[in-house]
């Protein structure tokens, strides 16, 4: 072996080793709605996607863990088999227990469903509705499902305020006890929407972890009352971007400034910077897209200091950044950031 051969063969060595060593730390939460309800193309996935979906992830080398056992393993710095992965359900549309569970049920894949319980106490009481019913909720439980705290009545939970919010959790949370004999311990913010305030009230209420609604895999950095999960719909769950966020690894970064997600309009747009851990290479390769201005923003570094720097303020309602970079073998590093302005439309 010559000596040039050697150096790349180290290098190669290297580059794995950290890979490895990256993708250990992190894990990926896929976010769904309706299945095959195609009159909804912005919450519904196709069946025809999902069945390729599902196969992709059969056939691809993942490792498949509850929604429950992730957030603890992230909370307690373990480490998590390389490409671990599990699906999350939003809201309990009845089109969830007859087409997305039986099909995710048949390939071993687990579920975590996210449940108002306003629509389900509705649904419990009329013989027609697009949401399932207690029956079916203690059906997926019984089946394996986990089942988590989705509010009582799905509200906005910043345009409602701290105190109405809560009460709604409240409400909610009466409910569970009185038809599964339990309060969830997960809990997933309506619209993904929360803020510092909203967050503390979630962990001091006694959950064990909370899930927003931004792409991002969630990891050991990650905050354990905030953690992202990626929307998959029609139009997000084509194969080339699924097969993307499905692998992604999370960037490890520190000092993510600003650290609140509420942006006031002297804040607007943020002066947005993270630092990037020493073991990433080909930094020069990064690029960060915030969701308005359709290109990516300018990024200033200095040594592993990244800032992130666009003029046009972002508009009112639900925002993010999202920051790419190349990891090899077809990975990506992925980082998300969400922002909320206050002052948006209730959709």
């Amino acid at each position: 072996m010559t000596r040039a051969t050697r150096i790349l063969f180290s290098l190669v060595i290297a580059a794995v080793g950290f890979t490895a060593a990256v993708a250990d730390q992190s894990a990926v939460i896929l976010l769904y709605h309706r299945f095959g309800e195609d009159a909804y193309p912005s919450t519904n996935i196709r069946l025809e996607q999902l069945d390729t979906q599902i196969s992709l992830l059969k056939e691809g080398g993942y490792h498949f863990m509850s929604l429950g056992e992730i957030a603890a393993r992230l909370e307690a710095k373990e480490k998590l088999p390389e490409k671990t992965i599990t699906i999350a359900v939003d809201d309990a549309y009845k089109s969830v227990i007859t087409n997305g569970w039986p099909r995710l049920k048949a390939a071993g894949i687990p579920m975590t469903l996210f449940v108002s319980t306003d629509p389900v106490d509705s649904a419990s009481s009329q013989a027609s509705s697009n949401y399932m019913t207690w029956d079916d909720v203690r059906q997926l439980k019984a089946e394996g499902v986990e089942i988590g705290h989705h509010s009582a009545s799905h509200l906005h939970m910043p345009h409602a305020g701290l105190e109405a919010a809560m009460a709604d959790v409240r409400r909610a949370s009466q409910r569970f006890e009185a038809e599964l004999g339990q309060v969830p311990s997960l809990f997933a913010y309506p619209y993904g929407e929360y803020d510092d305030e909203i967050k503390a009230a979630v962990k001091a209420e006694g959950f064990t972890a909370a899930f927003a609604q931004f792409s991002s895999p969630a990891a050991t950095w990650s905050d354990p009352f905030a953690l992202p999960r990626f929307p998959v719909n029609e139009r997000y769950g084509e194969m080339p971007r699924f097969k993307l966020i499905s692998q992604a690894m999370a960037l490890p970064v520190s000092d993510v400034v600003p650290a609140s997600t509420l942006l006031t309009d002297d804040r607007n747009p943020p002066v947005y910077g993270f630092t990037v851990d020493d073991s990433v290479r080909g930094l020069s390769a990064l690029a960060c897209y915030p969701s308005h201005i359709g290109q990516p923003a300018e990024l200033i570094q200095l040594d592993r200091r990244v800032e992130v720097r666009f003029d046009k303020a972002f508009p009112k309602g639900r925002n993010r950044i999202n920051c790419t970079l190349p990891a090899g073998g077809g990975r990506w590093y992925w980082h998300g950031k969400f922002f909320l302005v206050p002052g948006g439309p209730l959709d």
